[in-house]
């Protein structure tokens, strides 16, 4: 049996053992001193006493733990007892400074909610399983092209699933936004067409009914719908008899399920509708089919990628030149749907990380500042026997206290952020919406509140607890010059870390007015577009449709204020253009091994369309109402086409056709009758892509889902009004959305719009900090210097000259500040480049607006403290010491 002493401190160890053994002895020979007054011969006596008492060793060793046990039961509740008694007195000093406290919280609060929200947006987008079951093993597959890569052609598809041996299964899909009739009324919804193996692939159930199975996706089946839980409630009230949901659209469907709530695949979605009820294209460079697969277990990405590209260098081998794709490309649908997120995120975690380390060095100088005017509290402490570990941990707890304090209110503060960020951030941000405050969360938010208490009540508590008091309270003043350079070395480190914050913003908003000024080639103001899907149900024949936008169109044209309007399948900027290979006629089958073959965008539009987009013909005509079925087929081609295709040439009259867009069968010759201005296809910075256009009305097969644009000088409300009767004269069962295309341009740029904003406010705070740890600095300064001051004022030294030198010595340490800031910047706004547009990384004009920005701030802080040091009483500041 190990002794219980021997687990106190060895200081302690012997005192126990001698106590325990007087205390028997003592006991011992009370008991022989009875006997032998009884009449026991002392020999006798002890040994009866000692053998009532039993055994010795046993006894003694049971009275140490007893004695152990006490006085570690004492320390603890002494230690309880201290940390208490620390607690009670930082709230009492908290509140008896109750702007240093609101201070205090306030600045720890920003830091914190920043950082809070900001790893929650993290933890939403890239740690949080993603919602379908084993969601790690799904993967996006797409071809690789010469100009790119692009989504896999259903020929392709078909052959890679069967071929490949990396996938569980492989579904091919496609949404489109188009209208539906059959619910109680009229309505447009994302609508998915895949194949049979999409659900098993998802791991996708059914909350009422069932999903599709494989004899619904088969060519001629009854058409059948699987429909979405919001669809569901919204436009069938939740009715559970599926034998009576019925939708038209492009068949006349029958609803057998109801997915299950919260799925949400791909996008908004709330249809889900077989893709083979009707022939697919053979064409291999029709790419309009997504591709998503579930890995094989043990199989990577990087593995199933060599397998599809293997399958699709086979197929080239002999497909002719109806093919294009040169490779795959397989990465994680996380990585797929969170793409666009990744940079944005990371570099605003970094920003916040940023901010809240400013937030501590304000703390920590605060907090010195503080300990400062404690400094006689301390030392007296001290000489009544406080030692410096006992001092250290009630400033650390103090510390403690505003750390706890301020990252609740944070946690308050981070939920607002994120309400407001989730609400203004871009839709194309995919998860980001689905992020919130969870345990994770929270338990982050208690590793910042254990880490700041660290780091910005270590210092002062070290630097405050090495008091010399008997110095101190004879007046001696070394201490404070040291506190005064490590004060004014925490506002150097503030300084430089607002320049890096306002470097990254300041090269951002050089970037953003470079986009802002780029010639998209067409002009939305005063654009209203209508986007406009046709039932097939109700229009089975592509020339009703046609005749459908020509009465519209007429109509639309007479409305008073209407300057011009016209029609096309995609609208400049918003990208998902179709594309695929076209051929130019005078081309030689093969030249240098290269096929007559390029690859570009194709897209439909009407007589008026370039006039209501704002887009100039600059060579050549518009299409007129003889371009029509029984005129010659034409097309327009933009700049970018002309140029590669003829260049110095004039590319009036030459010849084009796709190949395999929209038919199986060889696509008629079209003579080009114009050439239009380039606009970007996917985003305003997208260089232009090489685009011809068809009339709508000679390749009417997608007239069905035609975008109106329509010019007009009339106020937005009354025009739409005027549009949607227009459309009900022809139509009342056919339903339209309307938006401003200067709305939908500028949503293309709210990417960089999002991170402006966020990291304009985290750099703003910055700055507010470091502003007011210069007025700290500057008034502690003042404070520190008071009996110089005094003594060089009354030595004849001018006030203003006093100032000067006051507000210079600060500015000393704000200098130091910013050129650290800067050197810093220039090695991390180079992670931003990638989000940058016609701008360096290392922009002069952004890093010299913000150097002056800062050195302007700091002056007015410093402006101040400097003014009051030229008023101090002479006479009074000397007798003061």
């Amino acid at each position: 049996m190990s002794r219980p002493s021997e687990e106190l401190p060895l200081s302690q160890q012997k005192p126990v053992a001698e106590d325990v053994r007087q205390e028997i002895a003592d006991h011992i020979e009370r008991r022989t001193a009875e006997l032998i007054g009884a009449g026991m011969n002392p020999t006798d006596a002890r040994a009866e006493a000692e053998r009532v008492f039993g055994d010795l060793q046993g006894v003694s060793a049971k009275c140490r733990e007893i004695t152990a046990r006490s006085r570690k039961s004492r320390h603890r509740v002494e230690r309880l007892d201290g940390l208490i008694q620390d607690l009670r007195f930082a709230l009492r000093l908290l509140r008896r400074s109750p702007t240093f406290a609101a201070v205090a919280i306030i600045t720890l609060a920003l830091g914190v909610g920043a950082n809070t929200a900001i790893f929650s947006l993290i933890n939403g987008v890239f740690l949080r399983p993603l919602p379908y079951p084993r969601g790690d093993q799904l993967v996006h597959v797409v071809e690789l092209h010469k100009q790119g890569w692009g989504h896999l052609s259903y020929s392709n598809f078909v052959d890679v699933r069967r071929e490949s041996a990396s996938f569980q299964g492989l579904a091919s899909y496609f949404g489109d936004r188009t209208t539906f009739l059959g619910a109680n009324e009229p309505f447009r919804a994302v609508g998915t067409y895949m194949t049979s193996d999409f659900f098993r692939v998802m791991g996708a159930r059914a909350e009422l009914g069932r999903l599709t199975v494989p004899s619904d996706h088969q060519f001629g089946a009854a058409p059948v719908a699987v429909i979405s839980d919001r669809l569901w409630q919204n436009q069938f009230g939740g009715n559970r008899d599926l034998a009576s949901l019925h939708l038209r659209g492009e068949f006349n469907m029958q609803v057998v399920g109801v997915m299950a709530p919260g799925f949400n695949f791909p996008d908004n979605s709330d249809l889900w509708l077989p893709m083979e009820l009707e022939q697919m294209p053979p064409s291999r460079t029709a790419h309009n089919g997504d591709v998503i697969g579930r890995l094989k277990d043990g199989v990577t990405p990087a593995a199933a990628q060599q397998e599809v590209s293997g399958v699709l260098r086979h197929i080239g081998e002999t497909a002719g030149l109806d093919f294009d794709a040169v490779g795959a490309k397989v990465t994680t649908l996380r990585a797929d749907l969170t793409g666009s997120a990744r940079v944005p995120l990371l570099l605003l975690l970094g920003a916040s990380a940023l901010l809240l380390l400013t937030a501590c060095t304000n703390l920590a100088s605060t907090l010195l500042a503080r300990g400062a005017a404690r400094a006689q509290e301390l030392a007296v402490r001290t000489a009544i026997g406080a030692g410096r570990l006992r001092v250290m941990r009630q400033i650390f707890t103090e510390s403690l206290v505003i750390a706890v304090l301020g990252c609740g209110a944070g946690l308050l503060l981070a939920q607002a952020l994120l309400r407001a960020m989730t609400a203004v951030a871009p839709a194309d941000l995919n998860l980001l919406h689905a992020a919130h405050l969870d345990l994770a969360v929270l338990g982050f938010t208690a590793a910042i509140a254990l880490v700041t208490a660290i780091l910005f009540g270590f210092l002062p508590a070290l630097r405050l607890s090495d008091i010399d008091s008997g110095q101190l309270m004879r007046g001696a003043r070394g201490a404070g010059t040291r506190r005064g350079q490590i004060w004014s070395a925490l506002v150097a480190v503030e300084v430089a870390l607002a320049v890096i914050l306002l470097i990254g913003t300041g090269v951002l908003i050089r970037s953003f007015a470079r986009v802002l000024s780029v010639d998209i080639g067409f002009d939305p103001a005063h654009v209203t577009t209508v986007a406009i899907d046709l039932p097939e149900s109700n229009y089975p024949n592509v020339q009703q449709a046609v005749a459908f936008h020509d009465r519209t169109l007429a109509l639309i044209r007479a409305i008073p204020g209407v300057e011009a309007a016209g029609v096309t399948n995609v609208l400049p900027v918003m990208g998902d253009n179709p594309n695929g290979g076209f051929e130019v006629e005078g081309k030689p089958p093969m030249s240098a091994g290269h096929r007559n073959t390029g690859y570009g965008v194709y897209r439909l539009a009407s007589t008026g369309y370039f006039a209501a987009m704002g887009m100039k013909v600059v060579n050549g005509r518009d299409f007129a109402e003889s371009d029509n079925s029984t005129g010659q087929v034409a097309a327009i081609v933009n700049q970018t086409f002309a140029d590669k295709e003829w260049p110095g040439q004039n590319a009036i009259g030459k010849r084009i056709r796709p190949t395999g867009m929209d038919t199986s069968d060889p696509m008629p010759w079209a003579t080009v009758i114009g050439v239009v201005h380039d606009v970007p296809g996917h985003g305003i910075t997208a260089p232009a892509a090489e685009t011809y256009y068809y009339s709508y009305r000679q390749l009417p097969f997608r007239a069905r889902w035609l975008t109106a644009a329509v010019r007009s000088t009339m106020p937005p409300g009354e025009l739409e009004q005027q549009l949607r009767h227009a459309i009900t004269q022809v139509d009342p069962q056919v339903p339209a959305e309307f938006a401003p295309m200067a709305s939908l341009v500028s949503s293309t740029i709210a990417d960089q719009r999002f991170m402006i904003l966020l990291l304009g406010l985290f750099a703003s705070v910055a700055l507010i900090l470091a502003a007011v740890g210069i007025y700290g600095v500057v008034s502690y300064s003042v404070a520190q210097r008071t009996r110089e001051i005094g003594i060089r004022i009354a030595l004849g030294a001018a006030p203003r000259r006093v100032g000067r030198m006051v507000q210079f010595g600060a500015m000393r340490v704000v200098l130091l500040g910013t050129v650290l800031g800067v050197v810093g910047a220039l090695g991390t706004t180079r992670l931003l480049q990638s989000m940058l547009y016609g701008t360096r990384a290392t922009d002069p004009l952004a890093f010299g607006a913000v150097v002056l920005l800062l050195l302007a701030t700091a002056w007015l802080a410093s402006w101040g403290p400097a003014r009051r040091s030229t008023t101090v009483d002479p006479i009074r500041a000397i007798r003061s010491e």
